[in-house]
Formats: C-alpha cells, sequence, structure tokens
C-alpha cells in the first residue's frame, strides 16, 4: 500500500515539475551536493556540522555548506520553498520581487531575480521556488555570478 502511495506521488511529481521527494520527505542536502558547492565556492566545500543525538526532521528545506577562499569562509546556502498550487508559488515569488530591490534574470526555464539588498537570487520553476546565496557572510560583499553559476546548476535539476 505504502509503495502504491510513493508511485502515486512521484507521478503527480513529475507531472507539476516538483521533485517527488519533497511530497514524502525532502532534504535539501540530498539536492544540493558537496560538489554542487565546491563549484560555485572554488573551494573543497564543507558540510555543516550534524548533532547525532538530534532527531533529523522529516522536511528540511534549507542546507549550506562553507569553505575557506584567499583565507576567508565563504558559504553556499540553497533554500527551497513548495508551493500548494503553481499560483500561490507565482504569487509568493511576485510578493518577493516587489519587497526587494530587485534585478530580473535570465535562467532558463524559470524565472528568477538578483537581490542586492539580500546577496540572494530567488528562482521560481512550476510550484517550488528556491533563493541561493554564495560568498562571504557580508552581503555587500557576495557576488551575482557566483550565486548565478550555482543556480543554473541547481535549476536543472528542479
Amino acid at each position: 500500500m505504502r509503495l502504491g502511495r510513493v508511485a502515486v506521488a512521484a507521478a503527480l511529481g513529475a507531472l507539476c515539475g516538483v521533485p517527488a521527494f519533497a511530497e514524502e520527505s525532502f532534504d535539501a542536502c540530498a539536492f544540493f551536493t558537496p560538489e554542487e558547492a565546491s563549484k560555485a565556492l572554488g573551494s573543497a566545500a564543507i558540510p555543516e556540522p550534524v548533532n547525532p543525538r538530534a532527531r533529523r526532521p522529516k522536511m528540511v528545506p534549507a542546507c549550506s555548506y562553507s569553505a575557506v577562499k584567499y583565507g576567508t569562509r565563504v558559504a553556499a546556502t540553497v533554500t527551497l520553498h513548495f508551493g500548494r498550487t503553481e499560483q500561490e508559488a507565482q504569487r509568493a515569488f511576485e510578493d518577493a520581487r516587489m519587497k526587494l530591490q530587485t534585478k530580473p534574470m535570465l535562467i532558463s526555464g524559470s524565472d528568477a531575480f538578483w537581490s542586492a539588498r539580500t546577496g540572494e537570487i530567488t528562482l521560481r520553476k512550476g510550484r517550488t521556488s528556491m533563493t541561493v546565496a554564495v560568498g562571504p557572510a557580508q552581503v555587500p560583499q557576495r557576488e551575482m555570478n557566483d550565486a548565478k553559476k550555482l543556480a543554473e546548476i541547481l535549476a536543472k535539476k528542479l
């Protein structure tokens, strides 16, 4: 019976353009791998430490990797949001676009914008939206091109 529900969730996810694992359980670190983070950071990426005593939640929407590049600590962070419907995701995306000072981005097959205020690229494809930040902790020092490179890699996986 459970296998049947998983198959139905996978079929619905494929039709909606959303990863099937977003319906049952989801771990952003399975979606955003250390190899992809290393490409974006330009150095070996180290995942966040995990507390072995803590119970891992069923839904983990964010993943972050860090590295040291030219003596400065840098990080690559991806946060995914799933809307119930495509209209809900579109509305949330447009609200974020209006709230932040943005610059439209061209990333194939998706809507995207760069916010210099937050140092992040927000990307929407179907009912899934993703926020990508790459660079040092200080927002003004983050580069749009580094985040765009990572967003293009991950957009292909949505």
